[in-house]
């Protein structure tokens, strides 16, 4: 029995099919899939898509937010003013701390410190460009980005990263069974994938 909506299962699935460029012609059709029966908004699978690039690199959310234009058109009020988006960078700090304190809850320090001793310049990027500039943008909740991005990452490997998305999901209001869920969806059949994830879950719920 699926435990997530309709609409955060299609948002987890078109975030792992965005991770790879083989996954194209099965993101085309699970996204007219979603537009024939409106399971999502095109402004949430926007989002989606933009923050695949902290995971999956630029051109994963280049092309996916093509395909996504190429299925949906176009439509106002989604893609945002360029100058609007740059006056806005000041303000990425404080929020990009601000989210980070509540994905990672009573490890934030500890998190943050580990990745200052690796490096500050990551350190300084993951809290404005990731938490700030990017995870913390309104068109989309803290709770499905993070079961989106568990997915992902459940499909890509990155298993130490994909462990504090797990802690982040769950901090942020995520059962262990949505959890699951979205690294099932994420592991998309393969069950070393799928195994590591389900160890990793049972580490903190």
């Amino acid at each position: 029995m699926m435990i997530l909506d309709a609409r955060t299962a299609s948002l987890i699935k078109v975030s792992t099919l965005a991770s790879r460029p083989e996954y194209r012609i099965e993101l085309i059709e699970e996204l007219r899939k979603i537009k024939s029966i409106s399971s999502a908004t095109k402004a949430e699978l926007y989002e989606v898509f933009l923050q695949s690039y902290l995971f999956a690199g630029f051109p994963a959310a280049l092309e996916s937010v093509r395909t996504l234009e190429k299925i949906f058109g176009c439509e106002d009020g989604i893609i945002g003013d360029q100058d609007e988006i740059i006056s806005s960078y000041s303000d990425h700090a404080i929020n990009g701390e601000a989210l980070y304190k509540k994905v990672y809850a009573s490890k934030a320090v500890r998190v943050r410190e580990e990745m200052i001793r690796l490096s500050p310049e990551l350190a300084s990027w993951a809290m404005i460009e990731g938490y700030g500039k990017t995870l913390s943008r309104p068109g989309l909740d803290t709770k499905t980005r993070e079961l989106a991005i568990v997915a992902m990452l459940t499909q890509l490997g990155w298993d130490r990263q994909l462990y504090s998305h797990i802690l982040g999901a769950y901090n942020v209001g995520s059962s262990r069974d949505e959890i699951s869920e979205a690294a099932i969806i994420g592991a998309k059949g393969n069950k070393d994938r799928w195994e590591i994830a389900e160890q990793l879950i049972k580490k903190i719920v």
